[in-house]
């Protein structure tokens, strides 16, 4: 679950909480490494848990366990929330989730090992699975374009948000906690996302944000709110050379309790990713009242719809344009209103009920 702070592993998390609420009826058994074994309490007595040791989660060790060392045959349904630990050797009906092919349309997304596993080993696992649950319709139409999955084996399930936790917070009273938390006292603009380069498209939110300030008399800063990851030393160099890189924050990974006081106290969330699956911040932003504007590529394309401001993210100067219409025209309160209300259809319990929904078809069929 890599510690929690991926998207994947947010998938899992949400996705447990809401089952042990909504089914009573079925046992579950979560299969995950021992010092992990925190981030899913437990809650129904229906759920138990088979814990391994941590060294498990290393990458070869843990493929290679997937295939010869997990106990198919005890159960009716294995649910393999990544694509890339399906088993090909396969003893026992399998519902895989595929977040995303972005493997087949980012270059250099992964290092060159995971590249060939991704393009050349892993479409021949998901044929192995018996129902396929993809994020979004860009995903199912992904799997459809680059491995070849028949559309009837592949349920377009969208994932949820927590909106206990993510809901508006007073502006006054964010940014007064975000100066205390985080030194944040000026106006900014946040990009929630992991640093990863070249896929999240760090470096040319800092063009962007370069030309923001050179165009206009703005006291704007930007904030990047996540873990460091592939590349990240490319961006943060970036960054250090910058013309404005006093007005360029980075904070590091964000405990998701903190995450709605940066979409609540921003001016503008902006999401450049070249290539999502499903884009949670995207969501979690509007549930917290923010104003949105994000890529025209993947499924944020999809989800964006004709609520938000998008951009081409291979152009710089398109979404320095969207940061000045934003600040100079704001964000009206009915498009605040709207995209609360639209967050409010992502919904973990609607995730939950269609994704028990497959195990019963899966479970039920010949």
């Amino acid at each position: 679950m890599q510690g929690g702070k991926s998207g994947i592993a947010t998938y899992i998390r949400e996705l447990l909480r809401i089952l042990q609420v909504e089914d009573r009826e079925n046992q579950y058994d979560l299969l995950m490494a021992r010092d992990e074994s925190d981030l899913i309490p437990l809650a129904n007595p229906n759920f138990t848990k088979s814990l391994y040791p941590p060294f498990m989660n290393r990458p070869l060790v843990n493929l290679a366990w997937h295939n010869l060392g997990l106990p198919q045959k005890k159960y009716d349904i294995l649910h393999i929330p990544s694509y890339r630990r399906i088993p090909l050797l396969k003893r026992t009906k399998v519902v895989a989730t595929v977040h995303d092919l972005a493997a087949f349309s980012v270059d250099a997304k992964y290092g060159r090992a995971r590249m060939i596993f991704s393009q050349q080993v892993a479409p021949s696992m998901i044929h192995q699975a018996d129902h396929v649950i993809a994020v979004s319709h860009h995903t199912k139409n992904d799997l459809i374009r680059w491995i070849g999955i028949p559309e009837e084996k592949i349920s377009v399930i969208y994932s949820g948000i927590d909106h206990e936790l993510f809901r508006p917070i007073p502006t006054d009273e964010a940014r007064r906690q975000l100066a205390q938390l985080h030194g944040l006292e000026k106006p900014f603009f946040v990009y929630v996302s992991r640093l990863e380069h070249p896929a999240k498209n760090h470096i040319r939110l800092i063009e962007a944000f370069e030309r923001f300030k050179l165009e206009n008399d703005s006291a704007h800063q930007l904030v990047f709110a996540g873990a460091d990851w592939h590349g990240a030393n490319v961006i943060r160099a970036r960054a250090a050379e910058s013309p404005v890189r006093e007005d360029i924050i980075f904070l590091g990974f964000v405990p998701r309790d903190s995450l709605p006081l940066l979409y609540s106290g921003c001016d503008l969330m902006v999401y450049p990713s070249l290539f999502e699956g499903f884009g949670f911040p995207i969501i979690e932003a509007l549930a917290c009242g923010a104003a949105v504007a994000c890529s025209n590529t993947s499924s944020m394309k999809e989800l964006a719809g004709d609520l938000l401001p998008t951009f081409d993210p291979t152009r710089p100067e398109a979404f320095s344009k969207i940061m000045e219409i934003v600040i100079s025209k704001g964000w009206s309160s009915e498009l605040r209103a709207r995209g609360i209300e639209y967050a409010r259809t992502f919904n973990w319990r609607n995730t939950a009920q269609h994704v028990m929904g497959v195990y019963r078809s899966v479970h039920g069929s010949v």
